[in-house]
This record gives C-alpha cells, sequence and structure tokens, in this order.
C-alpha cells in the first residue's frame, strides 16, 4: 500500500519543537504556546478524523484540554507536582466529554462520541509531557536531549510523509529517526550509545507507530483530518521525552 504524499506537517511541528528546545530560560513557557498549537490542531481535526457526532462540542472539549494542560504545566509546580496537575486536567476533561453528551440534544452516536471525546483530550493533555520535560531539562542543564528526541521525531515523520510503500517507509523512517536522536544524544548530550539507541529506537517506533494508526483512518487524506495525521504523533512522544528527561542521569 502506498502512502499519498502530504505537506511534512508533522516535520515542521518537531522542528519547532527542536528550535523551541534552544531558547534557553524561556523555553518552558514557549514549549507550552507550541503545545497550546498542537491542541488547537488537534481539536480541530478530531472529530472529523474519527467521523464523530457533534463535532463542535468535541472540539471546544479537546482543545480547552490540551490548552488547560498547557497552562496546568507551567503555573501549577508552585502548588502541586506538573505531572499531577496534568493528570487532573485529563479528569476534568473526561467530566466535560460526559457533560459534552448530556447537554447533546440528538444523542445518535453516543458511545462513539464519548469514547472519541474522552481520546481526543487524553492525547491532546499530554501533549503538555513536552512542557514538563523542557522545564525538568532547564532546571538540570539536559535541554540537549529534549533537542535530539525532537530531531529524531522530525526525521522520522519527514520520512513517513513522503508516498513509498508501508513496510519501506516504516522501516526507512524508523531507521532514520533511531539514527538522528541516538547521534545528537551522543554529540550534543554526552549520552552513552548504548542508552542513546534504545532511545531513538524507542521514539522512532512510538512515532511511526502513532502517524500509521492515525493515518489509517478512512479520511486521514483529506485536509482538515490530516492535521491530525500530523500533530497526534507529535503530541504522543512528549511522554517518552519527558520519561527521558526524568530517569536518565
Amino acid at each position: 500500500m502506498t502512502a499519498p504524499e502530504r505537506a511534512p506537517l508533522g516535520a515542521a511541528l518537531a522542528l519547532l519543537l527542536m528550535l523551541v528546545s534552544l531558547t534557553g530560560a524561556l523555553s518552558p513557557l514557549l514549549m507550552a504556546l507550541a503545545v497550546a498549537l498542537l491542541a488547537l490542531l488537534i481539536g480541530i481535526a478530531w472529530p472529523t478524523l474519527l467521523e464523530l457526532p457533534s463535532a463542535l462540542g468535541t472540539r471546544i472539549v479537546v482543545i480547552a484540554a490540551g490548552v488547560l494542560g498547557a497552562l496546568a504545566s507551567i503555573v501549577a509546580p508552585e502548588r502541586v507536582p506538573a505531572i499531577s496537575a496534568v493528570v487532573m486536567v485529563c479528569a476534568v476533561g473526561v467530566f466535560a466529554s460526559f457533560a459534552h453528551q448530556m447537554v447533546r440534544r440528538d444523542r445518535r452516536g453516543l458511545t462513539a462520541s464519548l469514547t472519541g471525546t474522552v481520546a481526543g483530550v487524553f492525547v491532546s493533555a499530554l501533549a503538555a509531557t513536552w512542557v514538563i520535560a523542557q522545564a525538568n531539562a532547564v532546571e538540570h542543564g539536559g535541554t540537549s536531549l529534549i533537542t535530539a528526541i525532537a530531531a529524531g521525531l522530525g526525521a522520522t515523520l519527514l520520512l513517513d510523509a513522503t508516498s513509498l510503500p508501508g513496510r519501506l517507509r516504516f522501516t526507512l523512517s524508523a531507521v532514520a529517526g533511531t539514527a538522528v536522536t541516538a547521534v545528537l544524544a551522543v554529540v550534543l548530550a554526552g549520552i552513552s550509545p548504548l542508552l542513546a539507541v534504545p532511545v531513538g529506537l524507542v521514539t522512532a517506533i512510538a512515532a511511526a507507530s502513532a502517524h500509521l494508526l492515525v493515518g489509517s483512518s478512512l479520511v486521514a487524506k483529506e485536509p482538515v483530518p490530516s492535521l491530525a495525521v500530523a500533530a497526534v504523533p507529535v503530541a504522543t512522544v512528549g511522554v517518552l521525552a519527558h520519561l527521558v528527561v526524568t530517569l536518565l542521569p
């Protein structure tokens, strides 16, 4: 199966995160703005991608969850751990998803609408882990690791936007993403190759798999749904970036 050629928006978004990671003390705030942009793109595209009823309500809930997650990750650390604040935003988003279904006049597709909205809430809100990872990296001097992960993510998504056959495209994108992440992690962050290669491999496979999953929708080729196809892999890799920055010395 051959993938349609798309503008490499996902790679551009990853490049944006990479550039933000290089901006020093302002980078957590700028990363929050970038995550809010991801939330906006995901929220706009999500109900169309999943062909959900009551698209406007779903858009509002998903965008609000992502923006609040980004805001909470900046504001909350003074009172509670940032990751706890993001989890609370996810919980509020789930409640808002139920409330959205309760106020609908037309209850057709209720289960699909609820589950689809909840899924969008988690994808959008968990993008805030990029902000937490960047803040931790600035505090402990590990911003180069975020740069390496974002660069590898960009390389993966750039190749994933080509029209190569599916298996070849997945393999090449995984190899390229692994190589870029590992080399930059070794050169810029001083990470051991024995650690850098697994980090690169997990980054590339996670991004390529997320891209393949959301791109498998029947409407994924259309302009609006393709926004989510680009933004979702970028958002989800934030969880990995947070784990790597937290766990690696």
